[in-house]
């Protein structure tokens, strides 16, 4: 099961987050290179010697601060 939030909910649940400074796109962004890595790694443990050494990531995104996450990443 998918769960999805509606664009209010997200800026309300980050609202105080930003107001504090928080740096919510570079964690964002950290955690998905970070699940990204890991995916490589699985995939060349499984594939071995047929995985292409560091692997490729092609991120399809929209405009937005989802943009924004995938650039850091």
């Amino acid at each position: 099961m998918r769960i999805g939030y509606l664009a209010r909910q997200v800026r309300d649940a980050e609202a105080s987050h930003l107001e504090a400074g928080e740096p919510l796109m570079q964690r964002a962004s950290h955690g998905l290179a970070e699940h990204i890595r890991e995916l490589l790694e699985a995939r060349e443990r499984t594939l071995g010697a047929l995985a292409a050494p560091g692997g490729r990531v092609l991120l399809l995104v929209g405009s937005g601060d989802n943009g924004g996450d995938a650039l850091f990443a």
